[in-house]
C-alpha cells in the first residue's frame, strides 16, 4: 500500500468545496465519510481518487487501512485535525474521507437487460435526504433492480443522503435527474406495470398481487405523487391503517411495500 503524504493546501481547498452541490456537479466528485462507507466504496467498482485521514483519526489509531485492498492509483493523504474539519459536516468524525468520482448511469439499454422478474423503485420529488438514503438502503436489502430519481428529488450526492445509504449507493444502479414521465413510458414498453403508492383510496396492499415486472412510485413527503404521474398508473396501492396515525414516513412505507412485493419475486 502507498504511504501517506501530507495534503497540500490547494488540494485541501479543492476537496473541501465538494461539501457544496455546485462543486460536486462541476468537478464530478463527492465525499464519502466514515470507516464503513469508505470501505464499501473501495470494495465497489466506483472510482476512488483519494483517501484523506486526520492525524488524530480513528483509522490511524486502529490501523484499519492495513487490512483494506487499496489500489495503487489511489492517493493516500494526511492532514491535521483542524484541516480535516474542513472536509466534514459531521459533529463527531472518524477522521477519514474518500474522494469518489460520480458515476453517471444512463437508462439507455437498461430495461432490456433486466430479468423477467424485476422491481424498480421510482421517487417522484422526494425531498428529504434521510428518506432518500434510507430508501436506497431498503432497496438494496430487498434486491431491487434499480432506483430512478425525478429531476426535483434531493441530490443523490448530498452528504446526508450518502451517510443514510450506509453504502447501498455502491450496490445498485441509481438514475438521477430523470424525466419521470418519459421513464415510465419506456418502462411500460419493456413490460413494466406502473404501481403508485397512495395514502388512501388504493387497493389494500395485503390484497394486491404484484406483476412480474413492477415499477413502484413513491411521492413527495408533503404532496404525494403528482397528478400527471398518478394518471399513468396501472394500479394504486395503500398500506392498510389500523391505528390513529395520520400518515407513514415515505421510507418506512417503502420498506413495508417492498417486503410485500418481494414475496412475488421469489
Amino acid at each position: 500500500m502507498n504511504s501517506f503524504e501530507l495534503i497540500s493546501l490547494s488540494r485541501l481547498k479543492t476537496y473541501s468545496k465538494l461539501l457544496q452541490k455546485k462543486y460536486r456537479q462541476t468537478d464530478g466528485k463527492f465525499l464519502v465519510e466514515g470507516i464503513h462507507l469508505v470501505e464499501e466504496a473501495l470494495k465497489s467498482d466506483w472510482e476512488v481518487e483519494a483517501i484523506v485521514v486526520s492525524d488524530h483519526g480513528l483509522v490511524k489509531e486502529i490501523g484499519k487501512l492495513e487490512s483494506w485492498d487499496v489500489r495503487q492509483d489511489i492517493e493516500l493523504l494526511e492532514c491535521s485535525e483542524r484541516e480535516f474539519n474542513k472536509l466534514t459536516d459531521t459533529v463527531t468524525s472518524q477522521g477519514i474521507v474518500a474522494v469518489v468520482k460520480i458515476k453517471y448511469n444512463t437508462l439507455e439499454g437498461f430495461w432490456e437487460k433486466l430479468p423477467e422478474r424485476s422491481i424498480i423503485v421510482a421517487l417522484d420529488d422526494v425531498a428529504d435526504p434521510g428518506n432518500i438514503g434510507t430508501i436506497l438502503r431498503t432497496c438494496d436489502w430487498f434486491g431491487v433492480d434499480g432506483v430512478v430519481l425525478s429531476e426535483n428529488s434531493v441530490e443523490l450526492y448530498n452528504s446526508k443522503v450518502i451517510r443514510s445509504t450506509m453504502g447501498a449507493i455502491f450496490h445498485l444502479p441509481v438514475f438521477i435527474d430523470v424525466d419521470l414521465r418519459s421513464t415510465i413510458q419506456d418502462a411500460r414498453k419493456a413490460g413494466f406495470n406502473v404501481i403508485t403508492t397512495v395514502l388512501d383510496g388504493g387497493k389494500p396492499l395485503n390484497k394486491f398481487s404484484f406483476p412480474e415486472r413492477s415499477i413502484i412510485v413513491f411521492g413527495n413527503e408533503t404532496h404525494g405523487i403528482s397528478k400527471e404521474i398518478e394518471q399513468m398508473a396501472d394500479a394504486s396501492i395503500t398500506i392498510p391503517k389500523y391505528g390513529k396515525a395520520e400518515s407513514l414516513n415515505v421510507a418506512i412505507s417503502c420498506g413495508i411495500i417492498l417486503n410485500a412485493a418481494s414475496t412475488y419475486q421469489i
